[in-house]
């Protein structure tokens, strides 16, 4: 069995990570699990009956949503701290993995390498430190059919999701989603891409400029609350100011538009949905820029 230990940021960073390593434990056949992923499981058919958040699929016979956190801070500070301890940790036939993304010299671990391999699949816990470098994507593409069974939403935010597509596709030929990441993105990268909402109401129109024969509408989702007279004389409908429902309400869009961010670029890869990255204010928004995020 493999355990994934440290939590990889938000939910964008959370689902690429375990779905990376749910790609590769469906190709070598073993067990994963996330305690990790507490605070998101409860979302997902997959993980919404397992208070471990494991791969394949499990019931629980308790689920206890709260005490989730109390279970990932306990194996955070007793049984990752083992890995100081080879003796102990050799006794209770665990191995560990810190691959840390400071300092390990490759953009990414690739996880069809023979040592992960063999770690994975022989008879013994693997613990992945830090999974945030953990990847394989060619068996994600492979198997990416279930993986986003697994990563389904639950029927309730289902029925909400399409019921905001229902109403956002009203009156539209195109429905573009548009991912407005303020707050945090004040810092991240020094302020880089965060952009005003002024300035995103601007690439909107001349976005729609660029198509004038077709009926553009924009499903506007935030981190923060947006002045809506903003995008006044825009064809626009906000989102349901949920992490989930918006996310996977992108994934039902025919193209989005945002910051970098795993936010959008796992809508683009759950929907199959082209994607363009907006690194730049000012940047012209053409359509063959737009590119499906393959994992």
């Amino acid at each position: 069995m493999v355990i994934i230990g440290k939590r990889a940021g938000q939910l964008g960073n959370r689902l690429f990570v375990f779905a990376h390593i749910i790609a590769n434990a469906i190709e070598y056949g073993y067990e994963v699990q996330n305690p990790s992923f507490y605070g998101y499981g409860h979302y997902f058919k997959g993980t919404q009956d397992d208070f471990f958040c494991r791969f394949p699929a499990r019931k629980s016979g308790y689920n206890i949503p709260a005490l989730q956190k109390v279970f990932y801070q306990l194996l955070t500070t007793c049984l990752l701290p083992l890995s100081n301890f080879n003796r102990l940790a050799k006794l209770l036939n665990i191995s560990f993995l810190d691959i840390d993304p400071k300092t390990y010299p490759a953009e990414s671990y690739d996880m069809t390498n023979s040592e992960y391999v063999h770690l994975a699949t022989a008879n013994n816990l693997l613990i992945i430190k830090d999974p945030w470098l953990f990847r394989d994507s060619a068996h994600l593409q492979k198997h990416n059919d279930q993986v986003r069974l697994f990563f389904a939403p639950i029927e309730k935010h289902s029925r909400a999701i399409a019921d905001l597509i229902v109403r956002a596709r009203q009156d539209c030929d195109v429905l573009v989603g548009i991912h407005i990441r303020q707050g945090d993105y004040k810092r991240w990268q020094g302020g880089t891409y965060y952009f005003s909402t002024s300035e995103y109401a601007a690439a909107m129109s001349r976005f729609a400029a660029t198509m004038p024969e077709k009926r553009i509408k924009f499903l506007i989702c935030s981190n923060e609350k947006q002045d809506e007279a903003i995008f006044h004389g825009l064809n626009y409908i906000v989102g349901n100011d949920h992490q989930l429902e918006d996310m996977y309400a992108f994934a039902q869009c025919d193209l989005l538009i945002g910051p970098p961010s795993t936010y959008t670029l796992w809508a683009s890869f759950y929907g199959s949905v082209p994607l363009f990255i907006l690194k730049a204010a000012d940047a012209q928004i053409n359509c063959s820029e737009f590119h499906i995020t393959n994992g």
